[in-house]
């Protein structure tokens, strides 16, 4: 109900309105003898009475009650203005029920001031009653205070998405620092802070973060009243930066990480080999998820050659094949099954088989390897083909962490994990510098050995 302003009133405040012919309520008549005028027939006078009600901060209700009242109309002005006449009310007045009592509420009101409630009736002859009144104080203006509330931060790589609510909430705004930054302040925030949506319907996204840093985001709002909420806030760390693929020639450390072999190592960890092919490569018989690697990344060469010093006056260098023909291994050239090759001997081996290199190089060879990766295996023909294409790049990292190239002496043979076929033949090759050079030998003879990994 809309609040009544009040217009150019009359002076008085109380008034009858009756014809000319019409007297205090008193209809006037001729009688029979013609004699002189006496009231015959007494008028029902209207009335309204007002009963006050509840009051708020910018609304008051009140009950009407009137009586013999063919139109009530009512106005509620501030009690500091002129007191407007009956006739002002029923001209200017908002409309009320006549004929019962009921409750109305007068709201958009000033909070903590004094109102006065006016109030008049008239009957079906026009009769209009004398006006009542009554006063009402509107209670005392309750400032409105927002409340926004982080509820999730969720993180993919350097973005941020956050989900939130506000309450009461004329404007917002949000920042999202390092956490070793202070807290800003609701007065900073909304300052220097960028403007949060009031639509909280969507999440907030925050992008180009770090990778691999502490935030915190934080957010204020403030109401029609230029009152501020707590400042809310939330910890959220962003992910770990993608790994960048190894490079041919990296170092390859023992906690399964990698980094460039053309600076010196990092700090803290333990170079076990050196890069030789990056990513899976296509002619590749191995099933990697035995040993828990989903995604083969690369593939490394070991620093040194097995050798066994147990025997200090005869250090053992050299490894026999195995003493029988096995036929398990791939006999493909160039394909990189070093891995699936290991394996299958190791299954000749449970079965009765021998194999001195197989036991050298994944039982004796004693260099720690990670969980993410295969362990040392002896590698195919196609595996010592490809480190013989790129031994440059390796070795030039291998000098960075003293470790050995390949013996390039005519008779410095190393074994490979590729068999000829099942007539008791594998391949070796001689990493010479004229070029590689690779033969098929009985597999009894011994050799030298130089494991790799897959991780």
């Amino acid at each position: 109900m809309k609040r009544i302003i009040n217009g150019q009133w009359f002076a008085g405040m109380l008034c009858f309105a009756v014809s000319c012919d019409k007297a205090d309520g008193v209809t006037t008549g001729g009688n029979d003898d013609g004699g002189g005028d006496e009231p015959t027939v007494t008028e029902e006078v209207p009335s309204v009475k007002i009963t006050t009600g509840e009051s708020g901060e910018d609304f008051l209700t009140f009950t009407l009650l009137p009586e013999n009242a063919a139109e009530v109309r009512y106005m509620v002005l501030p009690a500091s203005e002129q007191a407007p006449d009956a006739a002002g009310i029923m001209n200017e007045g908002e409309q009320a029920e006549p004929a019962a009592e009921k409750e109305y509420t007068v709201s958009e009101l000033a909070p903590s001031t004094e109102y006065a409630i006016f109030a008049a009736a008239k009957n079906s002859d026009g009769l209009t009653s004398m006006v009542a009144s009554a006063q009402m104080t509107t209670g005392e203006h309750v400032p409105v205070v927002p409340e926004i509330t982080i509820s999730e931060v969720t993180v993919d790589g350097t973005t941020a998405t956050v989900t939130y609510s506000l309450k009461d909430a004329e404007q917002a705004w949000y920042m999202c620092l390092p956490a070793s930054e202070s807290a800003p302040s609701a007065d900073v925030l909304a300052a220097d802070g960028s403007e949060l949506p009031l639509d909280a319907s969507a999440p907030l996204t925050i992008d180009n973060l770090e990778y691999e840093t502490s935030y915190v985001v934080y957010a204020v709002a403030v109401s029609v009243d230029e009152e501020y909420s707590e400042v809310a806030q939330s910890a959220f760390e962003t992910g770990e930066a993608p790994v960048a693929p190894p490079a041919v020639g990296d170092y390859y450390y023992s906690d399964g990480t990698w980094s460039t072999g053309s600076e010196a190592p990092l700090d803290g960890k333990t170079v076990i080999g050196i890069v030789f092919k990056s990513g899976a490569a296509e002619s590749d018989m191995s099933d990697y998820t035995t040993a828990g690697i989903d995604e083969v990344h690369g593939f490394a060469v070991a620093l040194k050659d097995v050798r066994d010093d147990s025997d200090i006056f005869s250090p053992k260098t050299a490894f026999e094949w195995s003493d029988s023909p096995l036929g398990v291994t791939s006999t493909d050239e160039d394909d990189f099954s070093g891995w699936y090759n290991t394996c299958r001997i190791e299954e000749a081996v449970a079965a009765g088989a021998s194999s001195d290199v197989i036991y050298y190089v994944t039982e004796f060879y004693d260099v720690e390897t990670p969980e993410s990766s295969t362990g040392w295996y002896l590698p195919s023909l196609g595996q010592l083909k490809e480190l013989y294409s790129v031994k440059a790049t390796v070795y030039a990292a291998m000098d960075m962490v003293d470790g050995d190239t390949l013996y390039d002496f005519s008779g410095d043979w190393y074994w490979s994990s590729t068999e000829v076929d099942d007539s008791g033949s594998a391949y070796k090759v001689n990493f010479l510098d004229s070029g590689l050079a690779v033969e098929s030998d009985n597999i009894a003879r011994l050799w030298r050995v130089r494991p790799v990994i897959a991780f």
